[in-house]
């Protein structure tokens, strides 16, 4: 029977693009003969409904084609049966409380950039448990890789030193444990078990705690006993500790004794590596000038890029066309807001109110330190945030390619060291970003306004 399945699947791949037989047809696999029906198993079920509605025809031509008159029903199975994978790492009862952590989020699967590197390399060294620090804060916007840093932490634990045990919690979990502890009067008995029953504890979503008085003070008391044992803390969040909102200052202390490391939204090199490899996992290659494209066009966080690719190579497969620029482009347009620019003006205006230069000083020859830094992060932030060229840019400032390139690269590697250049740089990228955030949510608003007027006088 193996031997009908691996040539029905030849028959169905020589009528297929080879990306559409990667992402669809090839996770499928035989379960066997049950009276008439041929079973095929499914990942899930939207992959069932998929391949019911667009590829079912093929199977039963291919059937047909070795001269059988079978039906054909589609089952939705796990791969393997769930009290197999109970037993399977990262998830280990004697070693793991709290959530089990996803096998997807490891080190292999981070793409490291410069707006991550810190980040990874902070992580790297704890599960690796040669720390520099033993209370390591992650601060991100959603989807910009934090959760999958502090899960590949305890992945690596689990897998490499037997002695390591977890405790991975969210701020949530931390809160409902509190409160059934509280009412089954046995909140000291979950508070040693964190104590005494882990060396590491991660702590995602801290922000949540917001307004929580009572868990904060327990968490705080719990944090003391950790700290003076030595063992290590990883808290994830959107936010610093100075900047969260309704956050017992006590608690905002112990936050801040540690290492405070933002990751920030992927840069264009950063977002080409993750399409690569997105695009690598579904089994198609992409174009330079695609790839280029997206990764102009993507600036929102990873798993938006992950979105598109997928969306992509569906779009390829129902299309049954090759991914092209035209494709690409379509796509974009679909999934993507119309987002507000930020314009040239905009960067120089804002980089000459902090550092309290003069558009004119910034334009001009001089060289003296209090100007070049300014002109080198106005020529940083317009790169990163304009479609601009370095030659528009080095016009701009009157200044040639090779300068701007030197620029360029002069300043990422100041932010990638901590210090106040790199805290400078990063306000000022939160500065612009918040702007964009602000008008693209205007203009979205004003346009689903305008489309809710028009509905109405088609309606009147």
């Amino acid at each position: 029977m193996e031997k009908l399945w691996e040539k029905i699947l030849e028959i169905v791949r020589e009528r297929l693009p080879e990306a559409s037989f990667r992402v669809w047809i090839k996770p499928l696999k035989f379960l066997g003969l049950k009276g008439k029906e041929f079973l095929i198993s499914c990942p899930n079920q939207f992959s069932l409904e998929w391949v019911q509605e667009n590829y079912l025809h093929l199977f039963k031509a291919a059937l047909r084609d070795q001269g059988l008159s079978l039906e054909i029903k589609l089952l939705v199975v796990e791969d393997e049966p769930p009290r197999v994978r109970q037993m399977e790492l990262p998830y280990d009862p004697t070693r793991l409380i709290g959530r089990r952590l996803s096998k997807r989020f490891t080190f292999d699967e981070f793409v490291v950039g410069d707006c991550n590197r810190l980040a990874y390399a902070t992580c790297w060294a704890l599960a690796n448990q040669v720390p520099e620090h033993q209370i390591v804060y992650l601060c991100a916007g959603t989807g910009l890789g934090k959760s999958h840093l502090s899960q590949a932490v305890g992945n690596h634990l689990l897998q490499h030193s037997r002695q390591s045990r977890i405790c991975y919690l969210t701020a949530q979990d931390f809160t409902s444990h509190v409160v059934r502890a509280l009412k089954s009067d046995r909140l000291e008995d979950f508070k040693e078990k964190l104590r005494r029953g882990c060396e590491i504890l991660m702590l995602e979503e801290v922000h949540f705690l917001a307004g929580k008085d009572f868990t904060q003070k327990e968490l705080s008391l719990t944090l003391d006993y950790l700290y003076d044992s030595g063992k290590v803390v990883v808290f994830t969040a959107n936010k610093p500790p100075q900047e969260l909102s309704k956050l017992d200052e006590g608690l905002r202390s112990r936050l801040q004794a540690g290492a405070i490391i933002r990751i920030n939204p992927p840069d264009y090199q950063t977002r080409l590596n993750i399409l690569r490899r997105k695009a690598q996992k579904q089994g198609v290659v992409l174009s330079e000038e695609v790839l280029d494209y997206l990764a102009r066009h993507l600036r929102g966080d990873i798993r938006q890029i992950e979105s598109a690719v997928i969306g992509l190579v569906a779009r390829s497969s129902l299309l049954r066309e090759p991914i092209t620029l035209a494709l690409a482009k379509e796509l974009i347009q679909e999934i993507v807001p119309q987002n507000a620019q930020v314009t040239k003006d905009f960067i120089v205006d804002l980089v000459c109110r902090h550092f309290k230069v003069s558009r004119e000083e910034l334009t001009s020859r001089s060289r003296l330190r209090r100007i070049t830094f300014p002109r080198q992060v106005a020529m940083y932030l317009c790169r990163r945030f304009t479609e601009e060229s370095l030659e528009a840019i080095g016009k701009l400032f009157n200044r040639d390619h090779a300068t701007v390139v030197y620029a360029l690269n002069s300043v990422a590697k100041k932010i990638s060291r901590p210090g106040s250049i790199k805290y400078q740089v990063e306000y000022l990228c939160r500065e612009i970003e918040d702007y964009l955030q602000e008008n693209t949510f205007t203009s979205q608003k004003e346009a689903e306004e305008t489309s809710w007027q028009k509905v109405s006088r088609e309606r009147s």
